[in-house]
């Protein structure tokens, strides 16, 4: 019988195993957010390659501006996106890091 996720975050003496990497205090929203890219080109190695797609390594960055609106008006944050998962068929996750921490004013 496998353990399941929360059995595993814990060792056998009951103390929590896994480390939480965030610097800051996750909070929901439903803001709805725009990106605008920079200009940029990523280079990487390539891994494989299909007739349907592609995959490649770069330490390239995607930066981009990140906006929302926040009590009716536009807030503004260049970032980079750090990670890129698709949740079901056409549907996308993306997180975003931002180049200097939010005050809590700016946030929607």
């Amino acid at each position: 019988m496998g353990s399941t996720a929360n059995e595993r975050d814990y060792d056998r003496t009951g103390a929590k195993t896994m480390v939480e990497r965030r610097g800051n205090v996750r909070r929901p929203t439903h803001a709805i957010f725009t990106a605008r890219f920079e200009p940029s080109q990523m280079m990487g190695g390539g891994r494989d390659i299909s007739r349907s797609g592609a995959y490649f390594v770069t330490s390239d960055e995607l930066k981009l501006e990140v906006a929302y609106d926040k009590d009716g008006r536009e807030v503004r944050a260049p970032a980079k996106i750090v990670r890129i998962e698709q949740l079901s068929p056409g549907t996308f996750g993306i997180a975003v890091q931002f180049e200097r921490r939010l005050h809590e004013q700016e946030l929607p």
